[in-house]
């Protein structure tokens, strides 16, 4: 059986918005998520202050979701529905199964033994 896919959905909300209208923005994209059958898991960062104005506006509310998932997830559907809400500012999509296959290859590589030095030959 294959590995499991997990991503790491990042969604920055308009500060503006209320707390029911943040949770009804996670609720519809889980659900869209959880309807492919992948699990979800909510992680709200709260009020942050932006790096950068965004739509004349400092502060967003993060909200992270992590997904596990077996079968394939419709993230061209979710980012363009992410993209038409007027009340997100900014999201991204990572798929971090990929960061950790590579930091345990590098994990593997780095427990071999370092090479022996080349002798110097004096003149």
């Amino acid at each position: 059986m294959a590995q499991p896919r997990i991503y790491e959905l990042g969604i920055v909300v308009s500060a503006r918005e209320s707390d029911d209208g943040v949770q009804a923005i996670v609720k519809r994209f889980r659900e869209l998520i959880e309807g492919a059958g992948a699990s979800v898991e909510i992680d709200d960062w709260g009020k942050r202050k932006l790096a950068y104005q965004i739509k004349k506006q400092t502060e967003g509310r993060y909200v992270f979701l992590y997904v596990k998932s077996e079968a394939s997830v419709p993230w061209t559907d979710v980012e363009r529905l992410l993209q038409q809400d007027e009340r997100v500012l900014r999201h991204l999509v990572v798929r971090t199964d990929l960061d950790l296959k590579r930091a345990e290859t590098k994990a593997k590589r780095r427990k071999t033994p370092p090479r022996q030095p080349m002798a110097v030959h004096p003149e």
